[in-house]
């Protein structure tokens, strides 16, 4: 089952933690993990579904995040090419977002059945 409450914040924190940890080499990989393991905690319903909500966690906030990271480029480009960049970008981050986050969400649910 997916808690959409926890995926909205665990996108926020995706797009926030990547924002702030770019500044650190492979900040924004550390950026995208640790929403997922704070999602998979906080759905508490076995790893299955903490992957789910990572998932879904790591799409959203993965593109946004990979917009965010296109538009900072600020390449002179015609607007055709812009928007294709611009979707590039934010596949790919939704992408690895999601692989991360996924990851994230079965060792956070992990860690909430240990305890």
């Amino acid at each position: 089952m997916i808690n959409w409450k926890y995926c909205i914040i665990g996108a926020a924190l995706v797009v926030v933690l990547g924002i702030v940890f770019k500044m650190v080499e492979y900040g924004s990989f550390i950026g995208m993990f640790i929403p997922g393991v704070i999602v998979g905690y906080l759905v508490n319903n076995g790893y299955k579904n903490g992957a789910k909500n990572g998932i879904i966690t790591g799409l959203i906030g993965g593109f946004i995040l990979g917009i965010w990271a296109g538009i900072t480029l600020d390449l002179n480009l015609p607007p055709f090419h812009n928007v294709v960049l611009y979707s590039i970008f934010a596949i790919t981050g939704a992408a690895t977002s999601a692989i991360l986050d996924a990851v994230g969400g079965i060792i956070g649910s992990l860690i909430r059945d240990k305890i």
